[in-house]
């Protein structure tokens, strides 16, 4: 399994992605949601204090093991500035550190000066996060089945960075 972060919005306080879920040589994805991370820093070494943001870019083995969220839960047992950041939920926030929260987008929206709709990443909100945990859930009980390797990719390829919105 693969789960890939790409990342479309990051502030001071919270990191935006739409993440992909892919089992083992499938092209498209199984699962499409959207992820929160803490703070928004790029970075690719560790630094005092980087447990406080976002993951760094790149390619992490996932492990498969209890979490606060299932039997069955995922987290990235070390990258450069984290130890054991596990994938999960929260009806009550939009990020937790040391935590990649899922859910459902909710979209915002405002009128630019030609009078065309433009979609507003800040605002983008989720919802829903206990239902799309149960659709990730599964199909991580699925590749444990198949016997895959867990990966997490985060890219920021398509990030807007606070300052420039």
């Amino acid at each position: 399994m693969v789960i890939k972060l790409h990342r479309y919005y990051g502030d001071e306080l919270i990191t935006k992605s739409v993440m992909e879920v892919f089992l083992d040589g499938e092209e498209v994805p199984r699962m499409v949601c959207e992820a929160r991370e803490t703070a928004y820093r790029d970075y690719t070494e560790t630094f005092p204090g980087a447990s406080r943001y976002c993951l760094p870019v790149g390619r992490w083995q996932m492990k498969v093991e209890r979490s606060p969220y299932s039997p069955m839960g995922l987290r990235v047992a070390k990258c450069p500035g984290h130890r054991q950041v596990y994938i999960g939920h929260r009806w009550s926030k939009q990020c937790v550190e040391g935590e990649v929260l899922i859910g459902e987008p909710v979209f915002h929206y405002y009128t630019d000066e030609d009078g065309n709709q433009v979609e507003y990443p800040k605002k983008r909100r989720m919802e829903n996060g206990e239902e799309v945990f149960a659709e990730l859930d599964a199909l991580v009980y699925e590749a444990f089945r198949r016997e895959e390797e867990f990966w997490l990719e985060v890219d920021n390829e398509n990030i807007a960075v606070a300052t420039t919105i």
